[in-house]
């Protein structure tokens, strides 16, 4: 992925952190007009932002087919023996399942997504969710404990906070439109960790 894209998907990103979802939409409007074919990584990343932020905006059938596409590319990650991180496509996959109603399809792909990398808490978090709607509550008891468990241990920054880094970080490298969207975003931002 270019140098530009990267960037652009930072400030997107961190737009969801700080709950920016109308400016984080149209940040990933930005990135579909460039060359991100290489990577369907960044492709399942921009596609699943995007359904997130459009979800979150009230967009409810944008946000669906936002889904829909970026399900279909976690998938693709899965079966990408070049994908060293089959554990984060898991997970949002299974999250992009899960906001298309296919509870037992996240749930799989949850239990997946904990199997490759089994100290990462969201991963036990989204599994507890699952198992909830499934009504396999001992399951989602275990599941539970062991996110508060690898929580303690790796404990999450507050995501306002995630999200301005990002932004700070973008800031130092970004020209042009995307550097004065962020002079104009950054007033708006706070962070008390």
């Amino acid at each position: 992925m270019s140098q530009e894209i990267d960037l652009y998907y930072k400030v997107a990103e961190s737009m969801v952190c700080m709950k920016k979802y109308s400016y984080g939409a149209e940040i990933y409007k930005r990135i579909f007009d460039m060359e991100i074919k290489k990577s369907t990584i960044w492709i399942a990343g921009t596609w699943h932002g995007y359904a997130d932020c459009l979800e979150k905006i009230g967009d409810i059938d944008g946000s669906k087919t936002a889904y829909e596409k970026a399900f279909e590319y976690h998938l693709i990650d899965i079966f990408n023996d070049k994908n060293k991180n089959k554990a984060h496509a898991y997970l949002w996959g299974g999250w992009s399942a899960l906001k298309l109603g296919k509870t037992e399809l996240a749930y799989f792909m949850f239990k997946n997504s904990v199997k490759e990398d089994p100290n990462y808490a969201y991963s036990w978090l989204s599994l507890s969710v699952a198992c909830t709607k499934l009504k396999l509550y001992e399951e989602a008891k275990e599941a539970r404990e062991n996110y508060n468990k690898y929580l303690k241990i790796n404990p999450y920054r507050k995501r306002e906070c995630e999200g301005r880094s990002m932004l700070l970080d973008a800031y130092g490298k970004a020209t042009g439109w995307l550097k004065e969207f962020i002079e104009k975003i950054l007033p708006e931002t706070e962070c008390e960790e």
